[in-house]
């Protein structure tokens, strides 16, 4: 059995302030409080320095009062005890004072209180969406079509629609409270890895954004929408996320690597890169599934560009030099000047990215397929190999046809005779049909602009050399050859952005090098180290990741409806 620890012998219980008293001497912080201290309920109970003791000696009847002040209270005093028995030295009385310990304890019973009340005011007031809301909500939730969804669903400012609870009473909120406390903001949650549960927040979220999932299907665990998307934070917008939140798990190579080995089970329909309906994208080749880029930010660990890695070629079939088009003196001027990547290349009406080039509207104007030199209105028709044919096999008719419709020949006989002067002089040059046909897909002769010869828009135009010039002719045994359809992308970078009308101020040739390309297979794409020299710190342009990127999967039904120049 042990035994209790034996106090010092000049321990005075009564001096000694324990944790746990609630009052204190009201003489305390004249640095003299009494050695008898308040009652537990703070009444003062002070009477005097000492209580008298009465001694006697052997023999003695009446004895001798002794005074008992202890020594840190000055011992005893000089006068001693009066003739009763009483204490002289009579203490004053004071008003006890709360100790520090009581003063926090009323102080947090009443902050428990006032919350309380104002918990109840305002949960059960009819200002109780002002007084939950935390801030304005963003433009995307507080347009006219969010509050007429609303409006089905309970009216107000539209709690409702993104939180179950918003209109339920007290006593379903305090449930829902307890229920939440229990999993997602208990303290082992909190300090543990494990994803929190924002389930009943993201149903709310889908119910409205149908065609939406919540990230690339690679992602090994799924990111709940108010995870990134932070609302109640003004109108200032919705849809901007912290990059921090990209560099969570793009700058974690155990996040990145298990992303990887997941993608390596999707079935092939299953994509994030999937363009919009319709769209031609370039599709440059992957990197080997073991290549885990880890990213940061843009300007300091950004990859490259997949589209312009090393061994990234453009396989379009159609032939084309842009070093001629831009520098030769073989090419006419148009319209007074040198050819410039806007005669071409016009934007879209959003003005951020370009048009698809077409022969109708960018190369006709030069090339006319002309076939014959001294009728500038005779041209093969353009894009089906077989109608050309047709054409070249009933060139009597076209060349009826232009002499009443482009020389205005309306004698019948007149007609006639043109048409036959015509063909004889075709023969001349091609001895049969058959010849002049083969010209007309394989003659790949390098012809260029006649300058001597202009069409209805005074413009100098190409002599025709044959549809090889410009394209892939796999010919075919009784039958029109078959001409390989170009396939120019319309977009390059398809996990990313850009917007050509917010770089106008920049000259094509500071990101595209087109100037010193020679083959279609060159991609003139601009490089990371081109974009950051002005997004970066060194110039101070956003480089935040949502600038560029996007990163809802788009509607599966798309991936039906996309086109690839390559193989992924």
């Amino acid at each position: 059995m042990s035994v209790g620890r034996v106090p010092s012998p000049d321990f005075d219980e009564n001096r000694y302030e324990r944790p746990n008293q609630n009052w204190i001497c009201g003489h305390t912080c004249d640095g003299c409080p009494c050695r008898i201290g308040p009652t537990p309920s703070g009444a003062c109970r002070a009477t005097t320095e000492c209580k008298p003791l009465l001694t006697t000696k052997e023999g003695e009847t009446k004895g001798t009062w002794k005074c008992t002040r202890p020594k840190d209270f000055g011992g005893a005093c000089p006068t001693g005890p009066r003739p009763d028995g009483t204490c002289c030295k009579v203490i004053p009385k004071c008003q006890p004072v709360r100790s520090l310990r009581a003063r926090r304890g009323l102080l947090t019973r009443v902050v428990i209180a006032v919350s309380v009340a104002v918990l109840l005011i305002g949960l059960g007031s009819s200002w109780r969406e002002s007084f939950i809301n935390p801030a304005p909500l963003s433009r995307a939730h507080s347009g006219p079509e969010f509050v007429h969804l609303a409006a089905k669903q309970g009216g107000g400012q539209g709690c409702v629609l993104c939180h179950e609870d918003a209109n339920a009473g007290l006593g379903r909120l305090a449930r829902s409270a307890v229920k939440v406390a229990q999993t997602s903001l208990s303290f082992a949650k909190f300090t543990s890895n494990e994803r929190k549960d924002f389930s009943r927040m993201d149903r709310s979220c889908l119910s409205c954004h149908e065609q939406q999932s919540f990230h690339h299907p690679a992602v090994v665990h799924e990111t709940s929408c108010a995870t990134c998307h932070v609302d109640h934070q003004g109108n200032a917008g919705l849809m901007r996320v912290a990059d921090q939140l990209c560099a969570s798990c793009h700058g974690d190579k155990e996040a990145m690597v298990a992303s990887a080995k997941k993608a390596k089970d999707l079935p092939a329909v299953v994509r994030f890169d999937e363009p919009a309906r319709g769209v031609v994208v370039f599709a440059a080749k992957r990197p080997p599934t073991d290549v885990i880029s880890l990213v940061t930010s843009f300007s300091k660990d950004h990859p490259e560009f997949r589209a312009v890695r090393p061994g990234q070629t453009d396989i379009n079939p159609l032939k084309f030099n842009h070093k001629l088009h831009l520098t030769s003196d073989l090419i006419p001027p148009v319209k007074g000047k040198k050819l410039v990547c806007a005669d071409c290349h016009r934007t879209d009406g959003a003005g951020a990215y370009m048009q698809r080039i077409t022969f109708e509207a960018n190369c006709r104007s030069c090339h006319s397929l002309n076939f014959d030199e001294r009728n500038p209105g005779m041209t093969l028709p353009h894009g089906d190999a077989a109608f050309a044919r047709a054409y070249l096999r009933s060139l009597p008719l076209e060349y009826a046809d232009h002499a009443r419709r482009a020389l205005g020949i309306i004698n019948q006989h007149e007609v006639s005779a043109f048409v036959e002067q015509q063909i004889n002089s075709l023969r001349e040059r091609n001895r049969t049909g058959e010849d002049l046909e083969r010209s007309a897909f394989f003659n790949d002769g390098k012809v260029g602009p006649a300058a001597g010869i202009a069409g209805r828009t005074g413009e100098a135009r190409a002599k025709f050399a044959g549809c090889v010039y410009c394209h892939t002719v796999t010919p075919r045994e009784n039958a029109a050859p078959v001409i390989a359809v170009p396939q120019t992308p319309d977009r390059w970078f398809l996990q990313a952005t850009f917007h050509h009308g917010k770089h106008g101020s920049m000259a094509c040739a500071e990101c595209h090098a087109a100037e010193g390309s020679e083959r279609t297979a060159d991609i003139i794409l601009p490089k990371r180290e081109s974009c950051v020299q002005c997004h970066g710190p060194k110039v101070g342009v956003s480089e935040s990741c949502s600038t560029c990127h996007h990163y809802h999967n788009p509607p599966v039904q798309m991936a039906a409806t996309a086109r690839h120049t390559t193989a992924p």
